[in-house]
């Protein structure tokens, strides 16, 4: 597979390469996804309803295939029957999710990189149970994870796929103040309000971007697009 992304160019070809590995693996989808606290995205040939579905939702949060990744563990299958970490109820309401799109099997390598960055390249089926010829090989299936990691962080990092922007006009105006040094006080003038009317809202853009504090907000912001210096 290395060989054949060396050779492409955009999306289209970047995503035909995939699919044409998972197709030749047995398996009917792949996704790369990228985790990292609140910021969160990826790409994928799944049907488009189900990438929104997964993101909008954030169904990462109750997903059983992301829950497993761990340091210490190398490629892992999975299965509706065969959760890779111990059931929840909300695990099983993650599957059926999934099941409505048909996707019920599949073989999962976790990445991992700085600053407790995770991510997951996984290959799924409409099968009850996936091939497991990827596992065969431990340290091939983890050098081709890191390989294919690292292709898409370096060169087509703009092409992926994430949640929609729920922040407001305003709230993107508050971190697009913050980021050009300004403090709440600064920015409460400016919008001729009060500083704690600025903390309220910060408050909010936290809350709706699962960030754990505002400069993770604003990377969030950055990193997405929404906001620039």
């Amino acid at each position: 597979m290395r060989d054949w992304l060396s050779l492409a160019t955009d999306r289209d070809s970047v995503q035909k390469t995939l699919q044409r590995y998972a197709n030749e693996h047995g398996f009917d989808w792949f996704t790369y996804l990228s985790l990292h606290e609140a910021n969160v995205y990826g790409l994928s040939n799944y049907p488009e309803a189900w990438q929104r579905h997964y993101l909008d939702q954030k169904l990462f949060s109750m997903d059983p295939v992301v829950e497993a990744v761990h340091p210490r563990r190398g490629a892992y299958g999975w299965s509706e029957a065969e959760s890779p970490v111990i059931p929840r109820k909300d695990h099983r309401t993650f599957f059926g999710h999934a099941r409505s799109f048909d996707i019920r099997s599949g073989v999962s390598i976790p990445i991992f990189g700085e600053f407790g960055r995770r991510a997951l390249i996984t290959f799924s089926s409409r099968q009850p149970k996936a091939d497991g010829e990827l596992l065969a090989d431990p340290f091939s299936v983890l050098a081709l994870g890191a390989y294919v990691d690292v292709f898409f962080r370096e060169r087509y990092q703009a092409m992926m796929s994430a949640a929609d922007c729920p922040l407001t006009e305003t709230q993107l105006e508050t971190l697009s103040w913050l980021l050009h040094g300004k403090q709440n006080g600064d920015i409460a003038v400016i919008r001729n309000t009060t500083k704690r009317a600025v903390e309220y809202q910060l408050q909010n853009i936290r809350a709706r971007l699962n960030a754990v504090n505002t400069y993770q907000a604003m990377g969030i912001a950055l990193h997405r697009g929404w906001i620039s210096l």
